[in-house]
């Protein structure tokens, strides 16, 4: 079965209107997630032998579990209660805040979330085992960190950045929804090393996500960059 690959979906008529090309950029995202899905659900026997001993097939976009340990109560580092500026993102009543801490390069960091009503805290530990299971995705002996930016939809939710922790290009990750309560979490973009990508960034604007794609070459250098717009909501 042909490897899935977002490359071909790039191309784009200079001659489009910005409606026109906002358009192509959700049509796209559609073609690329059901490529993506098909592949995963009949894979070759040649890519049978692949994931066994090479790279594990990527999950598709609905699959979701527990990528999080949950404590109540933790320990909350001074670092933050000093008002030091770390990786954070507040949800929009401002009832809840998220710190990503650590967040230096190449260190795994934790989600600590203030409930600015109640004043307690709660620590989100990522469960590299369960990333695993999750995803089913390349580098199994990986360690994976939350990174670069967290934005709450609701009081119940936020996005974020899951991706390497160590590596001096491991820039972005997967774009995934977390339920903090749970620790469960959804991936909202499949940019899975094998298909040469990752999210670098993102933004919400209305119901809709734009995120930054870098696609790699084989030794994990940014080729391009492209912006796609990710719906929120079915």
């Amino acid at each position: 079965m042909e490897e899935p690959t977002y490359s071909a979906m790039l191309v784009t008529d200079p001659e489009q209107t910005p409606q026109q090309r906002i358009q192509q950029q959700r049509a796209n995202y559609a073609a690329y997630v059901k490529k993506v899905k098909t592949a995963a659900a009949n894979p070759s026997e040649t890519d049978r032998g692949a994931v066994k001993e090479e790279t594990p097939q990527p999950v598709t976009t609905e699959q979701s579990g527990q990528l999080f340990r949950v404590t109540t109560n933790p320990y909350v580092p001074a670092f933050i209660l000093q008002g030091n500026y770390v990786v954070h993102g507040s949800s929009p009543n401002k009832q809840f805040t998220a710190y990503i801490y650590p967040d230096e390069w190449e260190t795994i960091g934790d989600i600590y979330i203030k409930d600015n009503v109640s004043n307690r805290w709660t620590r989100l530990q990522i469960n590299q085992e369960n990333r695993i299971k999750m995803w089913n995705s390349f580098a199994p002996e990986g360690k994976y960190t939350p990174k670069k930016k967290i934005l709450w939809l609701n009081d119940q939710e936020f996005i974020t950045i899951i991706g390497l922790a160590y590596g001096t290009i491991a820039k972005g990750g997967e774009l995934v929804k977390v339920t903090p309560a749970t620790g469960e979490a959804e991936t909202l973009y499949p940019a899975y090393q094998k298909l040469n990508q990752e999210v670098i960034d993102f933004e919400q604007v209305e119901e809709e996500l734009i995120i930054t794609i870098d696609h790699l070459d084989a030794n994990g250098f940014c080729l391009e960059k492209e912006e796609m717009r990710v719906p929120l909501f079915d």
